[in-house]
């Protein structure tokens, strides 16, 4: 239990596959060099977020809003725009392409 109008925190050189941040609002958190392989992000506000040199594979936006997050330096994420509120998100290519996997496309 935490007292959700004073709850802040960050993450430096952690393991943290398969934990949930479900319905948390973390707004402005930093992930740094993170392994956060299958979390669940979903429902969360993640606006603001910094994950920085962070593994996301199979983690899940679902729902979540990750408004002015930055994205740039992390990799193996897939996030759907259609079910994620990414305004203004900042990403890099070539990891972008984890916004069009459900198109099935071929990017070279």
């Amino acid at each position: 239990m935490c007292d959700k109008l004073i709850f802040d925190i960050a993450f430096t050189d952690c393991i943290l596959d398969f934990s949930k941040f479900y319905t948390l609002k973390i707004k402005g958190t930093a992930f740094t060099n993170c392994s956060l392989i299958a979390v669940d992000f979903m429902n969360t506000d993640l606006s603001e977020v910094i994950f920085d040199q962070c593994d996301l594979y199979r983690s899940e936006f679902n729902k979540a809003i990750a408004n002015k997050a930055d994205f740039r330096t992390s990799y193996n994420y897939t996030i759907d725009p259609e079910k994620t509120k990414i305004k203004k998100t900042v990403f890099s290519f070539p990891e972008v392409k984890g916004l069009l996997f459900k198109h099935d496309l071929i990017i070279k």
